[in-house]
């Protein structure tokens, strides 16, 4: 099952945030990741917590997954902090070895339930993500 995670995940075209995490665990070495997207900035639930924050506010987000699916398969629990110009993101990533917790992947034919526990058939080390977020500003 956790070859078909990875194979859906690669399936998706750019590289998805959640693939990027995935590979990162798998084969980064404990090494810290800075998340590349195009979608972060757009993604509801981040945009519905920057309302409400303070430049220099930091929150810690956690959130269902049918309120942003894309995002609850790369970062779920993370750090928040609203800059003048835009957002950070920091997330220790950790997956799961106990069995007990997992993240739906939702597909046209319904919803398949994923372990994180299963991407440790392979040896991986946590690691540090980072996402860094700034308005373009005309000259």
């Amino acid at each position: 099952m956790f070859i078909a995670l990875l194979l859906f995940f690669q399936s998706l075209s750019p590289p998805t945030e959640g693939m990027q995490v995935l590979s990162h665990y798998m084969f980064g070495n404990g090494k810290d990741l800075v998340l590349k997207s195009d979608y972060l900035h757009k993604s509801p639930v981040i945009l519905k917590r920057l309302k409400t924050m303070r430049v220099g506010e930091t929150r810690r987000v956690a959130f269902k997954q049918s309120e942003d699916w894309r995002l609850s398969y790369a970062i779920n629990g993370f750090s928040l902090t609203k800059t003048s110009d835009g957002f950070k993101i920091y997330q220790y990533i950790k997956f799961d070895d106990t069995g007990k917790v997992f993240t739906y992947i939702n597909t046209p034919t319904g919803k398949i339930k994923i372990y994180d526990s299963w991407v440790h058939v392979k040896k991986c080390k946590p690691f540090k993500m980072y996402f860094v977020w700034k308005k373009k500003t005309l000259n």
